[in-house]
């Protein structure tokens, strides 16, 4: 019994990284349900149902998910899974623009990792530090954080190339405030080729890499590249997520800064405010009180 409910576990978290959070809850929650689970399970399972309800920008759900996680997994022996629901819950007080809830947690998690000699944990905790420290524009603790990340990640054996890709990322973030535009879009589409090789085409992340890219293209003057990715983004993000996702809006944000840059102001004035419409009113319904800067492109 524990090896099939180990392997459904496996299967939902799949799915969940494959872009298909409902389809992550649905499995999930029927395990949750069955009874199955021991508790070191049902924690995992939690951790899976935060990330699924938060991919779907449900922001209540994924907030009780994860401290559900975090509540099972703490008195437990296992680090590693402890401190990845930790990270998790940072993430979502990132979204939320709760960033020094969010830094607590995510120091909390690299220390666990740090106790557990996990380079690859260390090299991710590192990674959203510096993401979370680049988006309150406070960079010289990004860059320490960024510094960290590739000296783990150097020393890990376990990641991923959705690992590297974030790490690329952040360095194409770092360049792009340096004014590096150049190196930018050379890491921007470093990551996109690494998501590219596990995801194929039409992954959300691979919408998002697109949309990131074309911002670094845009700062690089390279305008109508910029279009060509702002737009493949957004299009790969409306029918992978939704048309009402919020990463999908701001793709239209960034579709619009870019067509703005481009004179085309009459055509990018209708996107903007439907855009910026509709996620007011997704932060309004999903998280009443929360601020939303963090969902900002930058």
């Amino acid at each position: 019994m524990a090896q099939t409910t180990g392997r459904r576990l496996k299967e939902a978290l799949d799915l969940e990284k494959d872009g298909k959070p409902a389809q992550a809850i649905a499995e999930a929650r029927a395990l949750l349900d069955s009874d199955l689970l021991d508790t070191f399970e049902a924690g995992k399972a939690w951790n899976i149902l935060g990330l699924a309800y938060e991919d779907q920008g449900d922001i209540q759900p994924a907030r009780h998910a994860y401290e559900e996680s975090i509540r099972i997994l703490e008195p437990l022996p296992g680090m590693r899974d402890y401190a990845m629901a930790l990270d998790g819950l940072g993430g979502l007080y990132v979204t939320t623009g709760q960033f020094e809830d969010a830094d607590k947690l995510r120091m909390k998690a690299l220390g666990l990792y740090e106790t557990a000699g996990d380079h690859g944990g260390a090299a991710m905790s590192s990674s959203d530090l510096a993401l979370s420290a680049f988006r309150q524009n406070k960079l010289s603790r990004g860059k320490k954080y960024l510094e960290r990340a590739l000296r783990e990640a150097q020393a890990a054996t376990d990641l991923n190339n959705d690992d590297r890709a974030a790490i690329a990322s952040l360095q194409g973030w770092k360049a792009w405030h340096d004014g590096d535009y150049s190196t930018s879009v050379a890491k921007y589409r470093q990551a996109l080729d690494f998501l590219r090789s596990l995801h194929g085409d039409d992954h959300p992340s691979i919408g998002w890499a697109h949309v990131q890219l074309g911002d670094a293209d845009a700062a690089a003057g390279q305008l109508k590249a910029a279009l060509t990715e702002t737009k493949e983004g957004m299009d790969i993000l409306g029918r992978s997520l939704g048309w009402q996702d919020p990463h999908y809006l701001l793709a239209k944000l960034a579709y619009a800064r870019v067509l703005d840059a481009s004179g085309s102001h009459a055509q990018a004035a209708p996107i903007r405010a439907t855009a910026e419409s509709m996620l007011k009113e997704n932060d309004r319904r999903q998280c009443p009180g929360c601020t939303v800067s963090a969902m900002a492109l930058r």
